[in-house]
Formats: C-alpha cells, sequence, structure tokens
C-alpha cells in the first residue's frame, strides 16, 4: 500500500502543476469562452433587462431571438447588435 502522504504529496503537485498553467494562460491574455448562444439567462445578462420586459420584447418581436418548441433562444452577437444599433447619437 502507498504512503499515504506520498499520494498528497503527488495530487498536491497535480494541483500546483494545473493551477501554474491556468495562471500563464491568464497572463497570456487567453480569452475565456464565452457562451455564444443561450437562454433568457444570456438575454438578462447582456441587455440588463428584466426576464419580463425580454418577455415583452420577444412577445413584439422588438428583440432577435430564435424560439425552438418553448424554449428561447439568444445569440450574444444579436444581442450585442442590437444594443449597438439602438444607440442615440449625442447633443451637440
Amino acid at each position: 500500500m502507498d504512503n499515504p502522504f506520498e499520494v498528497l504529496d503527488k495530487r498536491l503537485r497535480n494541483l500546483e502543476a494545473l493551477m501554474q498553467e491556468i495562471l500563464q494562460h491568464l497572463r497570456a491574455g487567453a480569452p475565456v469562452a464565452e457562451p455564444m448562444i443561450g437562454g433568457i439567462e444570456l438575454a438578462q445578462e447582456i441587455t440588463r433587462l428584466s426576464k419580463a420586459r425580454i418577455y415583452a420584447l420577444v412577445s413584439a418581436r422588438q428583440i432577435p431571438h430564435a424560439k425552438r418548441g418553448n424554449k428561447l433562444y439568444f445569440t450574444r452577437n444579436e444581442l450585442q447588435t442590437w444594443i449597438a444599433v439602438g444607440n442615440r447619437t449625442p447633443y451637440p
């Protein structure tokens, strides 16, 4: 049977190696993958609107979305474009 301290030491070294790898990726500026397609939660995160307001916009077909069965889907790029298009020109 292995010495339990050796097993713990091995696991700690593995964790340390993993942490070093994660730190290297973070320092290199590796982008964190964000979900491109999501449900109502993604729409809330991007637009900062309530669920009720998003449902009202979907009902009026004023926000980009897709529907499959009873599930709503939103894409990050379409929502960001929708927000950008709604920008008003600044006052002079």
